[in-house]
């Protein structure tokens, strides 16, 4: 039988990790520059760092949720929001190009790929808006240890397959050539998710 909380929930994580943007741009430049080697470190550096904020973010969202319940709907409203005007950003801005700042440039590999995922706070909103459309006052100890694997382990995974690719393919400027398009599919599958999750957080007082 399929799962929808957990197809749901790894689309958005999917549709987070593939979307163009700074890490994308370091692993390709480190993958390129330095080799495979430096990208799978950035890959993992990345991923811990994801790993971070989403434990963060749902230890937080479980204290309010117990604690202040409106608190946790009108967090649960804004994150759907947030997901909506994500996609739309998306949309958008397809086609800005991929780039870093020199700053990042001065990290090793593995610190590298850490760095520019933990101190983005952006994440941390991120995953403060998807990580409240999916917990509850149920949620076990287990659900939330697989959602945070989940997250980070997606990923690591789409990086690692991005350096892999790029180093064993030079498909580099392929994904830089289809930055658009990527960020459009992003963008159209957020939206869509996001409308999903928006319907299920009003349809109780719709009713």
């Amino acid at each position: 039988m399929i799962n929808w909380f957990w197809i749901q929930f790894a689309a958005i994580c999917i549709v987070g990790a593939m979307s163009p943007g700074p890490s994308l741009a370091l692993i390709i430049r480190n993958s390129i520059k330095y080799g495979r080697v430096s990208g799978l470190l950035s890959s993992i550096g990345h991923a811990i760092g994801i790993g971070i904020y989403a434990a963060i973010s749902l230890v937080g969202l479980q204290l309010i949720l117990i604690n202040n319940i409106f608190v946790f709907n009108t967090i649960q409203f804004c994150g759907s929001v947030f997901l909506l005007i994500l996609g739309i950003l998306f949309l958008k801005n397809s086609g800005e190009k991929l780039s870093i700042d020199d700053e990042q440039k001065k990290f090793n590999s593995f610190a590298q790929g850490f760095a520019i995922s933990i101190l983005n706070p952006k994440i941390l909103i991120w995953f403060a808006a998807i990580f409240s459309q999916f917990i509850d006052v149920s949620s076990t100890s287990l659900t939330k240890f697989i959602m945070v694997f989940i997250a980070s382990s997606i990923d690591g995974v789409w990086y690692v397959v991005v350096t892999i690719t790029v180093t064993g393919f030079g498909l580099k400027h392929f994904l830089e050539n289809n930055t658009k398009t990527i960020q459009n599919i992003s963008g159209i599958t957020l939206i869509f998710i996001s409308l999903i999750i928006l319907y299920k957080t009003l349809s109780p007082y719709l009713l």
